[in-house]
């Protein structure tokens, strides 16, 4: 798989996604597909369940969610989750898993704009 501008690069993680697909960009776009059309919109779940203070469905959302995020290669997110569902386990306040959330959708909102830039050229 050919490398994408640097910004990309950063966003996406390429080594990942060819150790996973060996480059199959077929297989790749089609992730990125179903990742923009199923997945994506699963992800305002955890809005909802923070505000409720859900704490069980908010770590078994971030956890159900968690392999999308590695499978187009959002790696840096994975981290995001990961502590989201370790706060919850702790008993950490609302703020301090509400802030990892936060950062994660920020990475998320900056990453789908790509994944969609991606998808075209990996179909065209």
């Amino acid at each position: 798989m050919a490398d994408s501008d640097s910004v990309v690069s950063h966003v996406i993680d390429y080594q990942r996604l060819n150790e996973l697909y060996d480059g199959d960009t077929e297989q790749i776009a089609s992730l990125f597909e179903l990742f923009l059309d199923e997945t994506f919109p699963d992800f305002q779940d955890i809005d909802t369940k923070i505000d409720q203070h859900s704490w069980p469905e908010v770590a078994s959302q971030a956890h159900k969610l968690l392999p999308w995020v590695g499978m187009v290669g959002l790696t840096t997110l994975e981290t995001n989750l990961r502590s989201i569902e370790a706060q919850v386990a702790d008993g950490a306040g609302k703020e301090e898993i509400l802030a990892t959330w936060n950062q994660f959708k920020t990475g998320l909102n900056q990453a789908i704009p790509l994944i969609r830039q991606e998808l075209v050229k990996l179909t065209s």
